[in-house]
């Protein structure tokens, strides 16, 4: 699980992801307040974005197929088809430039599955690119 600071960064931003976040026990968070990384086992906070959600491989699927479903009209099982389509597409550029397409057109290195996952989500699904400060389109 990544707990680097540029991911957490990258999370704190994606405020459209956060507003996704359902809650769940076991949840990774990290604390602004103190600047602690923990594992959520609570109520929801009353403001979303009172700690940053650090959503996992496994969650950023769910937001996928769950986005293949709602607007493409696709069955379950056929949107899981199409989000191991896209995943596998997106690795394989990943692997062929070693690092991501950042906004200015510039290589930037990827240094784990879920900071990689969350920025093709965001493309995917909101079509922002990090530019290594912001989401932006």
């Amino acid at each position: 699980m990544d707990t680097s600071e540029n991911y957490i960064r990258m999370c704190r931003e994606a405020k459209e992801i956060q507003y996704l976040w359902n809650f769940e026990n076991g949840d990774y968070v990290f604390d602004p307040s103190d600047g602690e990384i923990m594992v959520w086992f609570g109520y929801p906070p009353k403001d979303p974005l009172e700690v940053v959600w650090l959503p996992k491989q496994d969650q950023y699927q769910e937001i996928c197929i769950d986005f293949y479903i709602q607007n493409m009209r696709m069955s379950k099982n056929e949107a899981f088809f199409h989000f191991l389509e896209w995943y596998a597409s997106c690795l394989k550029e990943t692997y062929d430039t070693g690092c991501n397409i950042g906004k200015k057109g510039e290589y930037e290195e990827i240094s784990s599955c879920e900071e990689l996952m969350l920025e093709y989500t965001m493309k995917l699904i909101y079509w922002k690119i990090w530019d290594g400060e912001k989401w932006g389109k």
